[in-house]
């Protein structure tokens, strides 16, 4: 992923105050992903709606999980950039 990172320098946002803002928001979506998936998910609970509803209902679920993924690698890249930027 290619992302635009924050520079650090004497007239930003301290390193310390942007690692924080952005391990804090890893941290949240590691949860929110976690979270997600200890949601029961069962086909019973899909076919009084008809043969295709659980399938629809897989692939809406997998496509808002794979978002949480892309915020995971986003708030990743601005970590190891940030990481980067101490040396």
């Amino acid at each position: 992923m290619n992302i635009t990172a924050p520079t650090i320098h004497l007239n930003g946002t301290s390193a310390k105050d942007l690692w924080e803002g952005y391990e804090a928001a890893y941290d949240a979506v590691r949860a929110a992903q976690d979270a997600f998936r200890q949601i029961e998910f069962n086909a019973r609970d899909y076919y009084v709606q008809g043969n295709e509803a659980y399938g629809k209902a897989r692939d809406h679920r997998t496509e808002q999980f794979i978002k949480l993924i892309d915020v995971e690698d986003y708030l990743l890249q601005h970590l190891l950039s940030l990481r980067n930027q101490e040396k």
